[in-house]
């Protein structure tokens, strides 16, 4: 009797679980660095050229963060989400000239002697 009782208790409890709404986990969302390679204004898109040569395409929205206007060759960090099948930009912070140009996009070589 007292197994029934705990097996039954059990059965329950997994099917409370079971038919209780899982909860999708949330995502705090991606990043990308780069280069801008291409502007869209009307579409209100642009692309970032990473330095490994990977061109990721995004999209701006009035809820998207910017520090400036987006020019091609602006070096930018970006923080995107995935909505709908397009990537979404979140913030873009635009590196002001003289930090992209002490920053070093492939390590320098190295001499043997």
């Amino acid at each position: 009797m007292r197994r029934l009782l705990v097996a039954a208790l059990l059965c329950g409890l997994a099917a409370a679980a079971a038919a209780a709404p899982s909860e999708k986990p949330k995502s705090h969302g991606y990043d990308v660095s780069g280069t801008i390679s291409r502007v869209d204004e009307a579409a209100k898109t642009f692309v970032v050229k990473t330095a490994a040569g990977k061109q990721t395409v995004l999209a701006r929205t009035a809820a998207t963060k910017v520090n400036g206007a987006l020019r091609v060759g602006d070096r930018v960090a970006v923080r995107w989400l995935e909505r709908d099948g397009n990537k979404i930009a979140t913030s873009i912070r635009i590196e002001p000239p003289a930090v992209a140009a002490a920053t070093p996009v492939a390590p320098p070589a190295t001499s043997t002697r």
